[in-house]
Parts: structure tokens; C-alpha cells; sequence
């Protein structure tokens, strides 16, 4: 009987021993983290994308322990901070927070000076779309309307950023085939007020800044881009119920990580970061931004970002812009 035990005893120690070896990375995933991690922000502190990093910080700090730096490096369209993190120890220390202009920079861009091979999606935490809105003063009141009242006259939309311009020219030049002029602005709060001053005839921007505006009776939003009606305008249609049927133009936030951290340690950066996004107090506080939070599950991660590369893709080559 001793020696049965002992023969026992010595397989699982050899089992063990293999296991450790074959598997270090099991290993790093159970003591992981163990120091502070730098979450890579492309955008300026501030806006919607800088706002849900910290959100997401703060919610693994006092869920899990974490400990996170927030460093922002905007320029290029999240470009920089991407090419940082592409080329950073794939270790799980050091991530990118993004926006769907990932998605889009792969077409947008001639050379973004890093390929979608050097990065992993880890997780999807939330999902926005735009709205396309104009002065209080217009007359009109649907998307219909609008270019009704324009068909006497060219009218001219404004917008500020990849996301907004790649939108807005394929709903009015290839879906809508109208002779509207794009006028592009640094970002959207100058578009917003080009609008406010009636130097544009409609704008397309985030949900998130048009809804104050609306909200103070300066705006009148016709049209929501996503696939649903966005909470934040219950009673605005979607592109869909507005006579073009299939129509989805949303974007997410998102966070990547270099392409060979382990996948022990991604699978746990996703576990945690959608228990994050589900509390309560986080749901509500990316409501109140203008996002819809959502989670995708880390074997499913790739998909979705692909999809979206195609997606935006698609769009791209039926308008025929590029970055300048």
C-alpha cells in the first residue's frame, strides 16, 4: 500500500514539474498583476475615451486590487499611442484605450506605421453612435424633411473627426446622393458651434456632445446612427426607420494589449474588466456619458474587431476620403 502511494505520490510531482514547465504562463496569470499597469489613453484627457479609461481604472482598483496608471498620448487618430503599445512588453502591463478610429485607421490611413497583427483585442466596454442634428431654427424635423428643404440649394454639413466625416459622407453622398458640402472642423465642439451660428446647415457628431445642446433647446437632433434608438433620444429615429433600412454607423471603446501577451493573462483582463462595466454604478455613469456599455466575452473579441475593420472599410472606399 506504501509503495501504491508513493508511485502516486512521485506521478504527480512529475506531472507537476511538466505542467510548470509547459506552462509558465499559468504561472504569471495567477500572480498577475503584481505592479501598477499603464493604461495608454490616444486621446487628451477629458473626452469620452480618456472619461471611460479612468472609469474602468477606478472600478478594477476597487473591485480587483489593480493598480493603473493613466497616460494619455493623443495625436494621429490614436495612431501614436497605438504604434507605443504594438511595440510595448507584451507582458499585460502596458494597454491601449481606444476608440473604434482603430478600426478605422486601417483604411483611413495609407501607413498608420503598425499592423493589427501587433496588437490583441482584449475587451469591448462600451458601444456610441452619432447623431446628425441641426439649429433649433431649421424648420424641419426629420432627416426626410431636411433634405426636402434642401433640395432648392446645396446645404453643407460639418464635422470634426475620422469617425464623424467617414459617417456623414456616406449618409449624404452615397446613401442619400445628395450635392451636400463637408466642412471639416479639428473636432466637435467647433462644429457644434459653427452650427450654433448657422455657419453649417446640419452637423454629425457623438450622442454624447449634441445631447446638452439638444437638451437646451439649441439643437434639434433628426436622426440617431446606431442600429437602436439611443437612450439618450428616446424619440430620435435610427437611419433605419428613417428610410434606409440596414444601416448601422456606431463605434466602441475598447482596449488592446501587444499581440503575445499570454493568453492566461488576456482571458483574466477580460474577465475583470466586463465585471467592471457590469456593476451598477458603472452602467449608470457610462449612461450619463453618452455610451451604451457593453461587454464581449475574449473568444469573441477578434471577431468583433474585424468586423468593425470591415465595416468602416466599406464605407471608406464607397465615399472614396483618405486621411490627408
Amino acid at each position: 500500500m506504501r509503495a501504491i502511494h508513493e508511485r502516486r505520490a512521485l506521478i504527480a510531482l512529475a506531472a507537476a514539474l511538466a505542467f510548470g514547465v509547459l506552462s509558465p504562463s499559468l504561472a504569471r496569470a495567477q500572480d498577475y498583476p503584481n505592479r501598477k499597469i499603464t493604461f495608454m489613453v490616444g486621446f487628451a484627457p477629458g473626452g469620452g475615451i480618456d472619461t471611460i479609461a479612468r472609469v474602468i481604472a477606478q472600478g478594477l482598483t476597487e473591485q480587483f486590487g489593480y493598480q493603473i496608471v493613466i497616460e494619455n498620448r493623443p495625436g494621429a487618430a490614436s495612431n501614436i499611442a497605438a504604434r507605443a503599445v504594438a511595440s510595448a512588453v507584451p507582458d499585460g502591463y502596458t494597454l491601449l484605450v481606444t476608440g473604434n478610429s482603430l478600426a478605422i485607421n486601417q483604411t483611413y490611413y495609407k501607413s498608420p506605421g503598425y499592423s493589427t497583427d501587433e496588437l490583441a483585442p482584449i475587451a469591448f466596454v462600451a458601444r456610441d453612435s452619432m447623431a446628425l442634428a441641426v439649429n433649433a431654427s431649421n424648420p424641419a424635423r426629420t432627416l426626410s424633411e431636411f433634405v426636402e428643404l434642401s433640395k432648392s440649394k446645396p446645404f453643407s454639413f460639418g464635422f470634426g473627426g475620422s469617425s464623424a466625416r467617414i459617417g456623414s459622407e456616406y449618409v449624404f453622398k452615397v446613401l442619400l446622393k445628395t450635392q451636400a458640402v463637408g466642412v471639416p472642423f479639428q473636432s466637435g465642439v467647433p462644429a457644434m458651434n459653427a452650427l450654433l451660428g448657422n455657419h453649417v446647415d446640419i452637423i454629425a457628431g457623438p450622442i454624447a456632445e449634441i445631447y446638452p445642446q439638444v437638451q437646451q433647446g439649441n439643437m434639434r437632433a433628426l436622426v440617431v446612427t446606431g442600429a437602436q434608438r439611443s437612450r439618450a433620444f428616446t424619440d430620435v429615429p435610427t437611419l433605419n426607420e428613417s428610410g434606409l433600412p440596414g444601416i448601422d454607423i456606431s463605434g466602441w471603446n475598447g482596449f488592446f494589449a501587444p499581440a503575445r501577451i499570454p493568453s492566461e493573462i488576456a482571458a483574466k483582463l477580460n474577465a475583470d474588466i466586463n465585471a467592471v462595466v457590469k456593476k451598477p454604478l458603472v452602467d449608470q455613469r457610462m449612461r450619463q456619458l453618452g455610451y451604451e456599455p457593453h461587454t464581449v466575452v475574449f473568444a469573441d473579441a477578434p471577431a468583433f474587431f474585424k468586423t468593425s475593420i470591415d465595416g468602416w472599410a466599406g464605407m471608406i472606399r464607397l465615399t472614396g476620403i483618405s486621411a490627408e
